[in-house]
């Protein structure tokens, strides 16, 4: 008779199938498995912006939509709409989150969608930040005149990002809102040849630097001029109008990107541009209209390559952030009973075009809402009797409806600026005072000498309810503390 002897192997495999009967005995008995619960938030300790639209929460396992949606709570309330994927839900707002707030995500129950309404969930809580409210303009009084100013409306503080030996022209802020560009001269120059090109920090960046005033030189005027500049949205790109010294006739466009020698941009010279939200093409006026050039060498275009070009319009006031539309103005040529005045379109990226109002002065400005649903335009009218002079007001259009809404009407006066909140939920203006003479006063990149300027605080909505349903209603502007012009938000 024969004796078989379990091997160590054998007696291992055992051992473990005896625990596991054991581990599944106490499951049975002592509960069910796990609980679900919310494995990873996308703004998780965040700070958010205007272009931040949309959250994903990932679950541990499928989970019932219903009863998700119908527990999870945002405070302070922020509108949206659910969507999913699998495990995944996406959460996209209506429009951006309002600056300067806190907000907590709270899911205290909910059901996995195969464990029925008894299973465990673990309840889930986390915060976020939106950005802060601030903006920047240029002081015109005292100490502050000419230097570049950031005032932070969360705090109530004020700060001067630019030394007092720097006359800031004109700026514009980066998309994350932790620099800005800016062109400035020395104390004591008096012209626009001269300026030079800077980035400084605002201290407001949710990296690791949140130091203020921090001042780099990205272009002298040692050769060449720098003039009209603009900064694309992804802030890679900078293109500057420059003239030569020793060549006026050698002027145009000129590309810099980071960590790379500028460069002259292969295209006939024009006047006013912008850059489109893609960051790949500039908008430039050429001769009665508008060209589309591109900007980068991608494989199947050539920098400085027409694109396109637009005959009927010679200004591009802005771009939707989607790029689905462009505000317009055509200055009516053609048409012998509009000779004398502008007329703003939307013009669709498949060539669809509509009128949205007609003045007799100008269109100084027009900018999309976050939603790219309204037009918010700053326009002048010209006003009857022996002396030029044109009234400016500011007015919000429905794109769907084409209806106008006048928001506000300022006094007459030689230059005004206007900046949307990038959460749309109030206006900047400026309100400026001319002066008799140059000296001792605040000379603007137009120009204009002024004597003191006003800076505005308009906001847009009354109740939530208004900015639900895009109605945007007159409210009383408030009158900041401190005299500035050109106030431009922080993105």
């Amino acid at each position: 008779m024969t004796t078989h002897h379990r091997q160590p192997l054998d007696r291992l495999a055992q051992a473990m199938i005896a625990l596991l009967a054991l581990v599944i005995g106490g499951m049975v008995l002592f509960g069910g498995p796990a609980a679900s619960k919310v494995r990873d938030f996308t703004w998780q300790n965040r700070q958010i912006g205007a272009e931040d639209i949309a959250f994903l929460l990932t679950f541990s396992r499928p989970m019932d939509h219903t009863s998700v949606e119908q527990n999870l709570t945002i405070e302070p309330p922020l509108p949206g709409r659910f969507s999913w994927a699998g495990r995944r839900m996406a959460y996209t707002l209506n429009f951006p989150a309002p600056y300067g707030n806190e907000f907590t995500v709270s899911l205290p129950e909910a059901s996995d969608r195969f464990s029925g309404p008894e299973a465990k969930f673990m309840p889930f809580e986390a915060s976020f930040k939106s950005r802060k409210r601030a903006f920047a303009y240029i002081g015109v009084e005292g100490e502050d005149q000419g230097r570049l100013m950031l005032y932070n409306l969360s705090t109530q503080s004020q700060t001067a990002l630019t030394p007092k030996n720097l006359t800031v022209m004109d700026y514009k802020p980066y998309t994350q809102g932790d620099r800005i560009l800016f062109a400035a001269i020395e104390r004591g120059q008096n012209t626009q040849q001269d300026q030079a090109l800077y980035t400084v920090t605002t201290g407001l960046g949710d990296g690791t630097n949140n130091s203020s005033g921090q001042i780099e030189t990205l272009l002298d005027s040692s050769e060449y001029q720098n003039l009209k500049f603009d900064l694309s949205p992804d802030g890679n790109t900078i293109v500057v109008q420059r003239v030569s010294r020793n060549n006026p006739g050698n002027f145009g466009p000129w590309v810099v990107t980071q960590d790379k020698p500028p460069r002259r941009l292969e295209t006939e010279p024009g006047g006013d541009f912008i850059i489109a939200p893609d960051s790949q093409s500039l908008l430039l006026q050429q001769g009665e209209g508008t060209a589309i050039i591109a900007l980068n060498n991608a494989p199947d275009e050539q920098s400085g390559e027409t694109l396109d070009f637009l005959p009927q319009y010679g200004l591009v006031m802005d771009v939707a952030s989607n790029g689905s539309a462009a505000a317009m103005v055509s200055f009516n040529q053609d048409d012998p009973d509009k000779r004398f005045t502008q007329t703003l379109f939307w013009v669709s990226n498949q060539g669809d075009e509509k009128p949205l109002i007609n003045v007799t002065g100008s269109i100084l400005d027009a900018q999309f809402d976050p939603t790219n649903e309204l037009l918010f335009c700053l326009t002048s009218q010209l006003l009857e009797g022996e002396t030029y002079q044109v009234q400016p007001s500011i007015a919000a259009i429905n794109l769907s409806t084409g209806d106008v809404e006048t928001l506000q009407t300022l006094p007459p006066q030689p230059s005004v600026h206007m900046s949307l909140a990038p959460d749309g939920l109030a206006l900047l203006f400026d309100e400026t005072t001319p002066s008799a003479t140059a000296d001792n006063s605040v000379v603007l990149d137009d120009g204009i000498a002024i004597a003191t300027s006003k800076i505005w605080l308009l906001p847009l909505y009354q109740t939530s309810d208004d900015r639900l349903n895009k109605r945007p209603q007159p409210v009383e502007p408030q009158a900041l503390p401190f005299a500035g012009t050109n106030p431009v938000w922080i993105p």
